[in-house]
């Protein structure tokens, strides 16, 4: 069965626009460039960090008033052409780049557009149960799973809890202590996490359930709140992930979040392939074991068991 978690208002946010957002994002971009790279000597009185206003315009070719209506969150249209100069002028990643469009001109968004609670079609459900012994899972865009097959339940825990904690990706990571203590390098899996989010719901920054998410995951996390303010961005990667199981030990994982095309196309697929023949073996074990699928924590953490309401499962 599939599981929502519905996200309820949340008395701390603040609003949010795509224009507010574009035009601090713009800000800190310019805020961070380095003006002897533009042949720009600086000056006793120059007080600005990075660029000026009026010499991003200039490195891009564009009118500087409208570059200041831009960081100054007004309603301005950007054409494809001046967006791809303004990029220029920055220094942008092609991450930064797709944000930078996301923001601006949301209407050249594939993906942008009111979101509706639809489901996976019934070839994508079939398509993450036939990639077992894989663990796959399927999100929408908020990074609700909306479903799983058995084999990401054994590995990662079951998603199909009312708890928060258990709804989302983000929240899993978060907020849940298990996820912690599973991902060996959760540092690193819980940034780039961050950084993926914000690139992917550049074009919803004015929807309220993202508002409601994002505020709930801030005022509950504190690494969450500030790993948010950076705004770094990322493409999601194909690289390795390290799970520590309880029952069978340390895997190594290939993890790829796939993007299906059509109905689906507001849905990702995330992929775990193990990385070596002795991953292999251990998830193999684990898809064919009887124990139940939420998660045991791995014996490193054993001590900490008490200190959570719920214990897991033995």
């Amino acid at each position: 069965m599939l599981h929502w978690y519905k996200m309820t208002d949340y008395t701390g946010i603040q609003p949010t626009t795509q224009r507010h957002e574009l035009a601090r994002f713009l800000r800190g971009r310019r805020e961070r460039l380095d003006p002897a790279v533009f042949g720009i000597t600086p000056g006793g009185r120059r007080r600005t960090a990075g660029l000026r206003r009026e010499e991003v315009a200039e490195a891009a070719g564009i009118s500087a008033t409208w570059y200041v209506w831009l960081e100054q969150g007004r309603d301005v249209n950007a054409s494809p052409h001046a967006l791809r100069a303004l990029g220029r002028a920055l220094r942008l990643s092609q991450a930064e780049q797709t944000y930078l469009f996301r923001l601006a001109r949301p209407d050249l968004d594939a993906h942008a557009g009111p979101i509706g609670e639809a489901m996976p079609t019934a070839n994508l459900l079939s398509l993450i149960d036939g990639l077992a012994p894989h663990p796959a899972y399927i999100t929408n865009r908020y990074r609700q799973v909306v479903a799983a097959n058995r084999p990401a339940r054994l590995l990662l825990g079951a998603f199909d809890s009312g708890d928060p904690a258990r709804a989302s990706v983000l929240g899993r990571l978060f907020l849940d202590p298990l996820w912690r203590a599973i991902f060996l390098d959760w540092e690193t899996v819980a940034r780039v996490a961050v950084a993926q989010f914000r690139l992917a719901t550049a074009s919803m920054a004015d929807d309220p359930v993202l508002a409601s998410l994002v505020a709930l995951l801030s005022a509950s996390s504190e690494e969450f709140a500030r790993w948010w303010a950076d705004r770094d961005l990322a493409e999601p990667p194909i690289w390795r992930k390290t799970v520590r199981h309880g029952l069978v030990g340390d895997m190594a994982f290939d993890f790829a979040v796939l993007q299906p095309l059509g109905r689906d196309s507001d849905f990702s697929v995330s992929l775990y392939a193990p990385a070596d023949a002795e991953s292999r073996a251990r998830m193999e074990r684990l898809s064919k074991t009887n124990a139940a699928v939420r998660l045991r924590y791995p014996p490193a953490t054993s001590s900490s068991r008490a200190a959570l309401s719920a214990p897991p499962s033995r």
